[in-house]
């Protein structure tokens, strides 16, 4: 949005809270909104997230303006946002949301490079268990991308940016273009299908992807079969195995080819994490044992030479 249509929406929000809410600064702006950060002015002060939404560039692209709040009113997760209040006026729809102290991960990847295991396995449970509960409510988010995942001050990854969101039987005139960024964007969108479960999927294993390598995924547009076997390449370059046949088979060309849901995914993260704990109690109980054997050898020889 332009200079001038931002100044004449931060009226319209003290006009339309009547003084509610001191505006502290803009988070971020795109063709069809904004949001504001924002501070209660009552005797105990809070702050919120206002997001703003243009009716008129809604309507120009066909887009139902207040499906995200309609969406976002029925979750109930703490990897999504809470929304506080929904209101509107003849040119936006206001949404006061919960605040959220943190960065997005694609600033924390271009601060810091890629992420050490530890985390990279946190945030894709994390991650996966948030998009799992969106899916089980019967809705898909469409536009994953590092972008739309924050990392909080409590190391804690949240989904934001409902704006695309739907329930999964829906198709709506975003299912006609490509909407979001094109690194992130799964193959079979550029040749128009619709969103569906695995295109969140694949959003999933492209954002992983730039935080476990530093690199922004390949363009899918083009040469997707030559896209994939170089971002599978980085991957075995740069990450264990089992991290990189989950992230491969998220990013497959093919949606049959990714995993069905994210329960599947769950289950990799969690097995793999169990047989890591398993091989390590082998390796203690077989570092005991040889212990225990030249302990007894040691005491054996002692009790010789007396």
């Amino acid at each position: 949005m332009k200079k001038e249509k931002v100044a004449k929406i931060e009226e319209k929000i003290r006009s339309v809270f009547d003084q509610q809410y001191q505006i502290i600064k803009m988070l971020g702006n795109g063709g069809m909104g904004c949001v504001f950060h924002v501070q209660s002015n009552g005797v105990e002060t809070a702050d919120f997230a206002l997001k703003v939404l243009d009716k008129e560039a809604y309507n120009d692209n066909k887009l139902d303006f207040m499906r995200e709040a309609d969406v976002m009113k029925g979750l109930d997760y703490p990897g999504i946002p809470k929304i506080i209040a929904v209101t509107e006026d003849e040119d936006y729809v206001y949404m006061v949301q919960e605040y959220i102290r943190g960065e997005p991960l694609s600033l924390v990847i271009r601060k810091c490079g890629k992420i050490r295991e530890e985390y990279l396995r946190i945030w894709m449970e994390s991650m996966a268990a948030t998009l799992d509960y969106l899916h089980k409510q019967g809705l898909i988010h469409r536009d994953v991308k590092p972008d739309n995942m924050m990392l909080t001050h409590d190391c804690e990854i949240k989904i934001i940016d409902f704006g695309l969101a739907r329930k999964k039987e829906q198709v709506d005139q975003a299912d006609k273009k490509v909407f979001g960024t094109l690194s992130f964007t799964a193959p079979e969108r550029f040749t128009k299908k619709v969103g569906t479960a695995q295109t969140d999927i694949y959003g999933f294993g492209a954002t992983m992807y730039y935080v476990a390598t530093g690199k922004k995924p390949e363009n899918m547009k083009t040469t997707p079969l030559e896209s994939f076997a170089t971002m599978e390449k980085k991957l075995s370059e740069t990450v264990p195995e089992e991290i990189t046949q989950v992230l491969t088979k998220a990013i497959a060309v093919k949606p049959h080819q990714r995993y069905s849901n994210f329960d599947e995914i769950l289950w990799d993260l969690s097995h793999e994490n169990q047989l890591k704990d398993a091989e390590l109690a082998v390796r203690q109980d077989q570092f005991i044992k040889v212990f225990l054997i030249l302990t007894t050898l040691f005491l054996v020889g002692l009790i010789s030479v007396y």
